[in-house]
C-alpha cells in the first residue's frame, strides 16, 4: 500500500524539528511536493496582492492543519523551540506560512509561547500584511480556544498605533457581534478603512451588531 503523499513529504523533508529559522524553507519543500493546486489559484490572486511573501500554493486548509499537527507532534516536549519558529514563518510571508503560523499560535501551550496567545499574535503584526492573513489567524485562534481577546485588550491594542487600531478592529470582527460591547463597536466604526474588502466586512459586522443590540 502506497504511503499518503502528505505524510511521505513531511517525513522526508521534516524528519526532525529544524532550527526555528530553518522551518520556512523545510516547509517550502513540502509545499513543492504537493504540486501547484491551480484549481484554487483564482481564489488566491487577491491574497497574493495584499499579503506579500511567496506566491500562494493553493494548499487547502485541511492539509495545512495536518502539517501543523505534524509539527506539534514532532515538537512534543520541545514546544518552545517550535514557538520560536512562528516569527520566522510569519516574516517569510505567503498564505501557507502565515496560516501555519496562526495554527501554531492557536494550538501551542501558552507557557511555550511565553505570553497570552492573543498578545503573541499581535506582536507579529508589525507591518501591513493586508486583511486576509490577520482574519485567517484570528479565526484559527478562536476556533482552537473557543474565545476571543477581552474588550480591554482590544482597546489597549487599538490605542498603540493606527495600524494596530485597524488590526484590533479586524480581530474584533472575527468574533460574534452580539458579544461585543459599545466600546468595541466604536473601535470598529472609527477606524479608517484601507480597502473596499475591509469596508464590506465592517458594514456587515456593524449591521449585525446593531441588530443584536436591538433584538
Amino acid at each position: 500500500m502506497s504511503q499518503d503523499p502528505v505524510d511521505e513529504a513531511l517525513k522526508r523533508h521534516l524528519p526532525a524539528l529544524p532550527r526555528p529559522k530553518g522551518l520556512p524553507k523545510r516547509l517550502e519543500r513540502v509545499y513543492d511536493s504537493m504540486g501547484d493546486r491551480l484549481a484554487m489559484r483564482h481564489h488566491l490572486d487577491r491574497y497574493d496582492e495584499v499579503s506579500g511573501g511567496p506566491s500562494a500554493r493553493g494548499i487547502d486548509d485541511e492539509l495545512l492543519r495536518r502539517m501543523a499537527s505534524y509539527l506539534l507532534s514532532l515538537a512534543e516536549g520541545r514546544w518552545r523551540r517550535l514557538a520560536k519558529s512562528i516569527p520566522a514563518l510569519w516574516k517569510r510571508g505567503g498564505r501557507e506560512h502565515r496560516k501555519i503560523a496562526g495554527m501554531l499560535v492557536a494550538n501551542l501551550p501558552e507557557e511555550a509561547l511565553g505570553d497570552q496567545r492573543w498578545t503573541v499574535f499581535s506582536m507579529l503584526l508589525q507591518d501591513d500584511v493586508g486583511l486576509a492573513p490577520v482574519v485567517d489567524a484570528a479565526e484559527e485562534i478562536r476556533r482552537a480556544t473557543g474565545e476571543g481577546p477581552s474588550e480591554a485588550w482590544l482597546l489597549a491594542m487599538a490605542a498603540q498605533a493606527p495600524l494596530w487600531h485597524r488590526y484590533a478592529a479586524v480581530i474584533a470582527m472575527t468574533g460574534p457581534p452580539e458579544e461585543a460591547g459599545a466600546a468595541v463597536h466604536d473601535l470598529v466604526a472609527s477606524v479608517d478603512a484601507p480597502s473596499r474588502m475591509f469596508e464590506r466586512l465592517r458594514e456587515r459586522w456593524l449591521e449585525r451588531h446593531v441588530d443584536a443590540r436591538t433584538a
